[in-house]
């Protein structure tokens, strides 16, 4: 099993190839969409994928909900390539970044629709927002062209290596937790319209900015994580929204103000500088007011 990824079968109607789908349009399967179901953020995962955690992970599903999936509670550890799996913690307790959570969360949400995620993406945000470059590969992992290249000093298991191009590399094992693709102007339109309130109802929206704190976790500093993201102070005292992610030889942050009237996507295309630091510059420069910047270093 790729590092990160939960591979189980999922019954789920009949897909259609997307090659077929591209020659001969967009055919629909007998029974495609689910009836839909009430759903809640405090719905355990055992609720829509029963025995999974258990036998992949060796947690209790019934004791952790869709919420601590998406806030980084649900005491499942994070994967990492090269480095054995920690056993889960109890659930409910401390934040620990893992990209199992997102996995499952995306499995969830296959299995509550009938349809893939890539699917999903597509219909309910890509489309809407008419995010032209935004996708989740699914059958074909070709990146579409045109797009950025990416370049790392290290190898799949994290060891240090000549620098290389690792734009090809398949990351459909990422799922939910990495593997879509994406472009900068997208991903402002979209940031914009997420924190402005056009993508959610007013009360999942206050849902998704309760957060809880990440201190002690190892994570991004001055960070709080809601549902699906995070809060950044910055040194100046000004607090951004959205979320970042990291893949080998490619380092992506969108962020911005509250309500997504200013907001700023960058990414780095290569992975051997401290994106950290990197990143909270560019944040203080578009920011923060100049006169409480701190000093080039």
């Amino acid at each position: 099993m790729p590092p990160g990824g939960i591979r189980v079968h999922v019954p789920r109607p009949c897909r259609t190839p997307a090659r077929a789908r591209r020659d001969r349009g967009r055919r629909r399967c007998p029974g495609r969409r689910r009836r839909p179901q009430r759903r809640s953020l405090d719905d355990t995962v055992a609720k829509w994928l029963p025995g999974v955690v258990e036998e992949h992970l060796g947690a209790d599903g019934t004791g952790i909900t869709v919420r601590q999936l998406l806030n980084h509670t649900s005491g499942l550890p994070d994967a990492v390539p090269g480095q054995p799996t920690p056993h889960p913690e109890e659930p409910g307790g401390r934040f620990i970044y893992s990209k199992l959570n997102y996995n499952l969360a995306g499995m969830i949400v296959e299995h509550a629709t009938g349809s893939t995620l890539a699917e999903e993406i597509d219909r309910s945000i890509a489309r809407p927002l008419r995010l032209t470059g935004t996708y989740l590969p699914d059958a074909d992992t070709t990146m579409r062209a045109p797009h950025a290249r990416h370049y790392s000093k290290f190898d799949q298991a994290g060891h240090p290596t000549e620098i290389h191009d690792v734009t090809g590399a398949d990351l459909s094992w990422a799922g939910a937790a990495g593997g879509m693709v994406s472009t900068t102007s997208d991903l402002h339109r979209f940031l914009r319209a997420l924190l402005g309130g056009r993508l959610l109802p007013t009360g999942a929206q206050r849902e998704m900015f309760t957060t809880v704190s990440t201190e002690g976790a190892d994570w991004v500093p001055n960070t709080g994580y809601g549902l699906g993201v995070y809060s950044q102070k910055l040194p100046c005292g000004v607090t951004l929204w959205g979320g970042g992610g990291y893949i080998q030889g490619s380092v992506t942050y969108a962020m911005g103000d509250r309500e997504g009237t200013h907001t700023l996507v960058s990414n780095m295309n290569g992975d051997w500088n401290d994106f950290l630091e990197t990143f909270t510059t560019l944040f203080e420069t578009s920011f923060c007011p100049a006169t409480s910047r701190h000093p080039a270093s």
